[in-house]
C-alpha cells in the first residue's frame, strides 16, 4: 500500500518532502538533485528556505504558520535557488495532515503554475498593471480548467498611520508579511496588488474558507489591526465580462472602499452581460456602419486607398463601442464583420480601388481569427491586395513574434500590413524593429504639433526618416490645411488623410477637388 500511495503522490509531483514546525526537512522522495542539485539524503535537515529565490522566503514562513489541519494551499508559483542564473519557477503545493501535528506535506511540480507573464517582485506586491494583466491570463485559465475564483478586497484602516509609527526595518517586515499572506491565500500564488492606501485586491479560489484571509491578514499584523474583507464571486463562464466588471469594482473600491464596492458588483456583472449581448446582436445584425476617408499621395493629391472607419451612432466616434468589444472579447467577430462588409464594397468598385481595414492587435493574438479571416478571403483572391489591414492597438502587444508571424501569413497572402498610431505608445520603436510591415500611419498628434516646431516636429522628422531607411511607406493622418500638407510632403511623408483632402464619405467613390497642393516658388523651409 505505501508503495501505491508513492505512485499517486508522484502522479502529481516531481519531489515530496515534509517540513517541521521549525523549517527542517524531515523527509524527501523524488527527483531532489533535479531540482534541487541536492541528492535525497542531503535534504534532510536542510531548512526548506534554501531550497528557494529570498524573494519567496516570506512567502515559505507564511505558509508555515498559517496553514491549519486539514488545509491546503496551492499550487503556487515559487522559484528555486540558482544564485547567478536565471529564475527556475516551479508549482508548490502544500497540506497539513492532521494526524502529521505540526509537520507541512509539501510537493514541487516542474511547469509553474499560471501567472507566468508575472514574476515575483522582491516586495510581494503587483503593480496594478501586473495585477490586471496577471488576473486576465489567470481568469482564462482558471476558467479553462473549470475552477471558480473570487475577488477578494481588503481595507486595512490605520494601516498606515501604524507603519508610520514603527521603526524602518520593523515596518518594512510588516509590509512584506501582509505582501506574502496575500500571495499564500492567492490563487496560483499571484499575489495582492495595494490599489489605494491601505486598499488591497487579491483573486482567490472560491473554495478557500471565507474567514482565512482576515484570520492569516490579522496575524500578520500581530492582531494589532483589524482588516474588513470583501469576498465577490465571480461568475463562472464569463472570463470577459468578469475582467471588467473587476476594473470597474476596483475603481469603486479606490474611491469609496469595499462596501461601495461590494454593492455594485452584481449590478456591474449584469451590466457587462447586457452589453455583451447587445453587441453581440449588433454584430449579427451587421447594425453598424461603415464611412471611406480617401487617405491621398502628398506628391500629386491622387488617391491611393480608403480607410473603412466603423459608426455605430451617426457621426459619432465608435472608440468606446470598440474598447467594449476589446474588453469582452468580441472585437475578433467584429472585426470579421467589417472584412465581410469591405469585401462587398471592393467586388461592386473598380479593380483600382482599395480599402484599409482597421484589425485590433487583441484579434490578431487568436488562433481561431486568423483560419476565419482566410476562410472569409479565400473565396475573393483577387481581391487580396486590394483590402489593405491596420493594425491598430489599444493595448500594447504582448507577444511580438507571435504577432510577427501573423502579420507574415496576411503579407504572404497579398495582403499589405500598416501599423496604425506610430508614435502612441512607449513600445513603438520596438514595433518598427520587430514587426515586418509594410505602411506606418503616423499618430495625429504630431501632425497638430508640426506647425509650432518644437520636440515634437523634430521628432516627426526622424521618425519619417527612419520608416523611409526600413522601406516603410508613411501616412499622416489628421492632416488639416493645405500648408501642413506641404510640410509633410517635404519631410518626407508619402501619404495624408485628413479632412483638407475630404471627409469621411458614405461609399468609397472620390474625386480630387482641387489640384495638388504646391510650395511657393522659392520659399525655403528649414528644420532643425
Amino acid at each position: 500500500m505505501p508503495r501505491r500511495l508513492m505512485g499517486f503522490a508522484f502522479a502529481g509531483a516531481d519531489l515530496v518532502f515534509e517540513v517541521a514546525a521549525d523549517g527542517l526537512i524531515g523527509l524527501a522522495l523524488g527527483a531532489a538533485e533535479r531540482l534541487t542539485g541536492r541528492k535525497e539524503p542531503d535534504l534532510k535537515g536542510l531548512n526548506w528556505l534554501a531550497l528557494f529565490s529570498p524573494n519567496d522566503a516570506e512567502l515559505l514562513k507564511t505558509l508555515l504558520d498559517c496553514v491549519g489541519p486539514g488545509e491546503r494551499q496551492g499550487p503556487l508559483r515559487v522559484a528555486l535557488a540558482r544564485p547567478g542564473k536565471i529564475d527556475r519557477h516551479v508549482s508548490l503545493s502544500v497540506f497539513r495532515m492532521p494526524i502529521a501535528g505540526a509537520a507541512l506535506s509539501c510537493a514541487l511540480s516542474l511547469g509553474a503554475a499560471p501567472q507566468a507573464a508575472v514574476g515575483s517582485p522582491p516586495d510581494g506586491l503587483l503593480a496594478a498593471s501586473d495585477f490586471t494583466a496577471a488576473a486576465d491570463a489567470l481568469l482564462r485559465d482558471a476558467e479553462s480548467a473549470g475552477l471558480s475564483v473570487r475577488l477578494d478586497l481588503v481595507e486595512f484602516a490605520g494601516l498606515g498611520g501604524h507603519l508610520a509609527e514603527l521603526g524602518p526595518d520593523a515596518a518594512a517586515g510588516m509590509r512584506r508579511r501582509l505582501a506574502a499572506t496575500l500571495r499564500a491565500n492567492s490563487l496560483g500564488g499571484l499575489g495582492g496588488t495595494e490599489v489605494a492606501p491601505d486598499r488591497y485586491a487579491v483573486l482567490s479560489p472560491e473554495t478557500a474558507p471565507a474567514d482565512r484571509l482576515k484570520t492569516d491578514l490579522g496575524r500578520a499584523t500581530g492582531s494589532l489591526l483589524d482588516p474588513a474583507v470583501v469576498h465577490l464571486p465571480l461568475k463562472a463562464g464569463a472570463q470577459a465580462q468578469n475582467l471588467r466588471a473587476m476594473r470597474y469594482v476596483l475603481d469603486r473600491f479606490i474611491e469609496d472602499g469595499p462596501d461601495a464596492a461590494a454593492a455594485g458588483f452584481e449590478a456591474a456583472v449584469q451590466r457587462m452581460i447586457r452589453d455583451s449581448a447587445h453587441f453581440r446582436a449588433r454584430v449579427a445584425a451587421g447594425a453598424f456602419q461603415l464611412a471611406y476617408q480617401p487617405v491621398v499621395s502628398l506628391a500629386d493629391g491622387g488617391l491611393h486607398h480608403f480607410e473603412a472607419l466603423a459608426r455605430f451612432e451617426a457621426n459619432a466616434s465608435p472608440a468606446d463601442t470598440i474598447r467594449l468589444a476589446e474588453e469582452l472579447d468580441m472585437i475578433a467577430d467584429f472585426d470579421l464583420a467589417v472584412v465581410g462588409t469591405v469585401l462587398s464594397a471592393l467586388e461592386a468598385e473598380p479593380a483600382d480601388c482599395r480599402i484599409a481595414v482597421n484589425l485590433s492587435a487583441r484579434s490578431l493574438t487568436l488562433p481561431r481569427f486568423l483560419s476565419a479571416f482566410e476562410a472569409l478571403v479565400a473565396p475573393r483572391p483577387a481581391l487580396r491586395s486590394r483590402l489593405l489591414l491596420e493594425v491598430t492597438e489599444t493595448q500594447m502587444i504582448g507577444d511580438l513574434d507571435v504577432a510577427n508571424a501573423i502579420i507574415r501569413r496576411l503579407k504572404s497572402l497579398g495582403h499589405a500590413v500598416c501599423l496604425d498610431d506610430f508614435g502612441a505608445g512607449a513600445a513603438s520603436l520596438d514595433y518598427l524593429r520587430r514587426l515586418d510591415i509594410d505602411i506606418v500611419k503616423i499618430d495625429g498628434r504630431y501632425v497638430q504639433a508640426l506647425r509650432r516646431g518644437g520636440r515634437d516636429a523634430v521628432l516627426l522628422k526622424h521618425i519619417v526618416a527612419l520608416c523611409s531607411d526600413l522601406g516603410m511607406t508613411t501616412i499622416a493622418e489628421m492632416v488639416e490645411t493645405r500648408d501642413a500638407a506641404n510640410l509633410l510632403r517635404d519631410l518626407g511623408v508619402e501619404l495624408g488623410q485628413g479632412w483638407h483632402f475630404a471627409k469621411p464619405l458614405p461609399k468609397p467613390q472620390w474625386r480630387v477637388a482641387a489640384p495638388p497642393p504646391v510650395k511657393r516658388m522659392g520659399a525655403v523651409e528649414e528644420w532643425r
